[in-house]
């Protein structure tokens, strides 16, 4: 399957202005062109892997992450992952029992729930 670039190109600015970073700082971190910047965020100009690899670096991310479609389920359930793993770093390990308990607890309750509504259904 090729690339797409114009999604790598919406990808990287919208990593790029999560951060609060614009094309001019990004471009002069990286020792690269501001046209270059803009041209890839339009998904009109492609780049080496090595460059595209320090772009993703630089976002805070990585290329799978780039390259895929932020509105397939797969790669929106795998955010939330990610997302919830930087949360539960921070955690020491008294609050990470805590959060692992309430997680049991709500799973055990939603199982329930779940098979409530199947017996229902049937």
């Amino acid at each position: 399957m090729p690339l797409d670039y114009k999604l790598i190109g919406s990808n990287i600015k919208r990593h790029r202005k999560e951060l609060g970073i614009t094309q001019q700082k990004m471009a002069d971190e990286l020792f690269l062109s501001l046209s270059l910047i803009s041209k890839l965020e339009r998904g009109v100009k492609s780049v080496s892997l090595d460059t595209f690899f320090m772009i993703a670096e630089y976002l805070h991310t990585n290329i799978a992450v780039l390259t895929s479609d932020p509105n397939d389920p797969k790669v929106q359930h795998n955010q939330m992952i990610r997302e919830i793993d930087v949360i539960l770093e921070d955690l020491d390990n008294r609050h990470l029992r805590i959060v692992n308990q309430l997680m049991k607890t709500y799973y055990s309750q939603l199982e329930h729930l779940v098979q409530e509504e199947d017996k229902r259904r049937q």
